[in-house]
């Protein structure tokens, strides 16, 4: 394939690319390319291309919350993500791409003294994923602020959406059943103190170190469930890790997929991981919680590609 065009444009073209070196659970075996795309005009642009073409493809941002198969896929990846923010401030409201990191945009809202989104402050992974997946933390969400989105699909045409369009739910979104990826989001916030929320983003990050793990040294997807929702019987969301703690899960493993000794809900990746292991472990979690309190736990993390166990009817393709 000549990506010729669409290295003109910045677009960088990684043919044979290991997955493994663009996920946070550093797992993953190859695709026949992987195309990075950091602007909205170069993701339009590579999505057209592809689509001409007929060739299939799934979309990552900072691969933070999914595990490719050792095999790795047999459809080309596009890497929607880029390290500089872009960001337009227009007084109280911030338009982002969805390839800027979501920690970015926490970071820019407190210094710029706007309110709302401080509960999304360390959480890895892009805007665009943040809210396809309705990300947040400490009771908030993406959702509770975002006013807009600019979509494409996979066959490159565009639309406009509020935010009451997608659907939201706990950690959900209409994104996560239909073909349509985030170009840009527009967040409408209030003015705040900006040593005040500065202070709540330290306090955060604080938080964050001491419960989980470092992705340099443990490697992970974060959460592997979600935390169960509220019930008759319990007016409030429970976090799902204490459902595992109590069912053991802690003592499990697989091959070199360990639990995390601080969070019973987070697998990382020891020595030896195969993503297939994950798999394995993420699949004995769900069964103790199952055995021990007849609850299923929903996962939160994607198993992208082949994996043993998985019913044929469960395709977890992202984009």
């Amino acid at each position: 394939m000549d990506w010729s065009l669409l290295e003109k444009i910045g677009v960088a073209a990684q043919p044979h690319a290991l997955l493994s070196d663009y996920t946070t659970f550093r797992l993953g075996g190859p695709c026949p390319a992987l195309l990075t795309c950091q602007t909205p005009l170069q993701l339009e642009q590579t999505i057209s291309h592809l689509s001409r073409n007929a060739l299939p493809f799934i979309l990552i941002g900072g691969g933070s919350n999914l595990v490719v198969s050792d095999d790795g896929v047999d459809c080309y990846i596009i890497r929607y993500y880029t390290p500089t923010p872009l960001i337009q401030q227009d007084h109280s409201r911030l338009t982002v791409s969805g390839s800027t990191l979501l920690d970015h945009l926490a970071e820019f809202a407190a210094e710029n003294g706007l309110e709302g989104l401080t509960c999304v402050t360390g959480i890895p992974g892009t805007v665009g994923g943040a809210v396809a997946g309705n990300a947040g933390a400490f009771g908030r969400q993406v959702s509770d602020t975002l006013e807009s989105v600019h979509l494409i699909d996979k066959k490159g045409h565009k639309k406009e959406a509020c935010g009451n369009d997608l659907q939201f739910s706990y950690r959900d979104s209409i994104l996560k059943r239909t073909d349509e990826m985030v170009l840009w989001a527009r967040f409408s916030l209030k003015p705040s103190d900006i040593v005040r929320l500065k202070q709540e983003r330290q306090d955060i990050l604080k938080l964050r170190r001491e419960k989980h793990p470092d992705l340099t040294a443990h490697p992970s997807a974060g959460s592997i469930f979600r935390n169960i929702e509220p019930t008759s019987r319990a007016q409030k969301r429970q976090a799902a890790g204490w459902f595992l703690e109590q069912a053991g899960a802690k003592r499990l493993r697989c091959g070199g997929a360990v639990i995390f000794d601080k969070h019973a809900n987070i697998i990382v990746k020891g020595n030896g991981c195969r993503a297939q292991e994950v798999y394995d472990l993420a699949q004995k979690m769900r069964e103790s919680v199952q055995e021990k309190f007849n609850l299923d736990l929903v996962r939160e993390v994607r198993f992208v590609g082949r994996f043993d166990g998985m019913p044929q009817d469960i395709k977890e393709i992202i984009w």
